[in-house]
């Protein structure tokens, strides 16, 4: 399915509940040109932050709003998406976010008032549903005076709710609450329609099938705030320019600064795919979390209201997380099983954690995991010199688990004893002879020992079909017996595989024994080659 975005230019007018003169104010909407610097491969979904800025401020009391009965107390505007669109709302909700409160007869805006995830950190968006609701709406409502309370306390009631203040439909651990921020744009609508003034208009903003939701990062458009009295002219074409051009960082098409005398709301769209988890559980997550801290990460992970990229990131961080709970456990556990044996449990599950290698791993996770593991194994070995040198070795050897394959592919075919495959895995068999020769490991049960003798075996098999085919291909020379022999019995001082050492040994004892019952000749015509041998 092809992804719709923004195109952030207006396509229509629309007057909700008013037309001719009973309109309050005529918002006009115009697109900011300029192209955005993500590509369109970057994002799956992201989190859409808005920007609102104006010069409300300076120019709200020159609107023209009538006569002293008609101005309204206040000027509410607000943004509604489409169904589904915002992540954290119900697929079959509008949802309608406030972005700008200003006060009519004081003369300034009121941004504490809808303070949200929208405008500060941003409101989590899926590109697919916008083929579904092709839409985004910019309300602007008046606010009659004996409302102003009502919607004062409502915009603060529901801004206050977990799904508007940090961008989730719920808090893990939090309170229940009360869902005004689903319907709030439907709850001001029918307040204000039981006015006899309806002040409410809208401009609709259209999409269209274009690069993804990356192209949404770095739009702007610009909502102009018309008098009613004044002739609507066309809103002018507008492009990015340097500041020093103009104070608004605007110009018009032609070059010259855009520095307009009449009210207007700007827009800015910003879209990332990470947003930190303090945002949403108020705590970040690492080595001084408690358990109820990763059981509230664990439950904003299930729930399906991260950007994709970030969730599956975020998971690799609750994997140290558990790990690192699992070893606290463990060395509370006063059982009477040896706590060495938990420790190896534990370092395997160590050597499997996942460390991605690129940028946005690089940008927001490798310190956090790089903590994490430092303090997993600080606690794992529990601050004794004895634990920290098992724990080193072990993690060394489960690290190198993967590279087994490898040697035994090189090996499956191989009758060099001095091949570099066969001394890596002769190198690898003393590593973990010794550690297990460590007395803390000689007591450990079967079960306890068996994520190292289960390598240990496997080290073992390889190395001796290897050195069975190095003895077929020795034996099949014409070199005299005692030759023979001098060359296994000098493998066998070398090899580090017990095993291997006695299997030469004792060909070359039986070589040995051969020649002497035979006189010492040399042996006659070399035995045939056995399939597998190499040249």
């Amino acid at each position: 399915m092809r992804l719709l975005v923004f195109a952030l230019a207006a396509i229509g007018l629309m007057s909700a509940c008013s037309s001719g003169g009973s309109r309050f104010v005529r918002p006009v909407a115009t697109p900011v040109q300029g192209a955005n610097d993500l590509e369109a491969s970057d994002y799956q979904d992201g989190y859409l932050r808005i920007f609102v800025s104006s010069n409300l401020d300076e120019t709200g009391r020159l609107l023209d709003f009538g006569k002293e009965g008609q101005r309204p107390a206040m000027l509410l505007i607000s943004a509604r998406f489409g169904k589904g669109t915002v992540a954290s709302f119900s697929a079959d909700s509008e949802p309608e976010i406030p972005v700008l409160l200003y006060d009519v007869q004081a003369g300034k805006t009121q941004s504490s008032i809808v303070d949200n995830a929208l405008l500060s950190s941003g409101l989590l968006i899926d590109p697919e549903s916008l083929s579904t609701s092709p839409h985004l709406q910019i309300y602007v409502r008046g606010v009659p005076a004996d409302k102003a309370r009502w919607v004062t306390d409502l915009l603060e009631l529901a801004t206050a709710e977990p799904v508007l203040k940090v961008g989730l439909s719920f808090v893990p651990g939090g309170a229940t609450f009360s869902p005004l921020s689903t319907k709030l744009g439907d709850m001001l609508s029918e307040e204000i329609k039981t006015s006899e003034k309806p002040w409410e208009e809208k401009t609709l903003l259209g999409l269209r099938p274009d690069e993804g939701l990356a192209s949404l990062h770095g739009r702007q458009f610009i909502v102009l705030l018309n008098s009613t009295t004044i002739e609507l002219e066309p809103p002018p074409t507008l492009e990015r320019c340097d500041t020093r051009r103009s104070l608004t960082g605007l110009c018009y098409a032609s070059g010259g600064a855009w520095e307009p005398a009449q009210a207007y709301v700007r827009f800015e769209l910003d879209v990332t795919d990470y947003r930190s988890i303090k945002d949403f559980i108020a705590s970040d997550v690492g080595c001084e979390s408690d358990e109820r801290i990763w059981s509230d990460f664990r439950a904003l992970l299930a729930s399906g209201q991260l950007a994709r990229k970030q969730a599956e990131y975020e998971r690799l961080i609750l994997t140290r997380g558990e790990l690192l709970t699992d070893a606290r456990r463990a060395q509370a556990d006063r059982s009477a099983a040896p706590y060495t044996g938990r420790m190896l449990r534990l370092a395997q599950r160590f050597v499997l954690l996942r460390t991605p290698d690129d940028a946005y791993w690089a940008d927001h996770y490798a310190k956090r995991a790089a903590a994490l593991d430092d303090c997993v194994r600080n606690v794992a070995i529990g601050g004794t010199a004895q634990n920290a040198a098992i724990w080193d070795e072990a993690t060394q050897i489960y690290s190198r688990l993967p590279t087994y394959e490898l040697w035994a592919e090189s090996l499956a075919s191989n009758s060099d004893p001095e091949a570099q495959s066969l001394k890596a895995a002769e190198a690898e068999l003393l590593s973990i002879d010794r550690l297990l020769a460590r007395p803390e490991l000689r007591s450990l049960s079967r079960e306890n020992l068996a994520s190292l003798n289960g390598p240990r075996i496997q080290l073992e098999r390889m190395l001796t079909a290897t050195y069975d085919r190095i003895i077929r291909r020795v034996v099949a020379t014409r070199e005299p017996a005692f030759g023979k022999a001098e060359r296994l019995e000098v493998w066998a001082e070398a090899t580090r595989c017990s095993v291997c050492r006695d299997r030469l040994l004792a060909e070359a004892d039986a070589l040995i024994k051969s020649s002497e019952s035979s006189g010492g000749h040399l042996d006659s015509d070399p035995a045939p080659p056995q399939p597998g041998d190499a040249r």
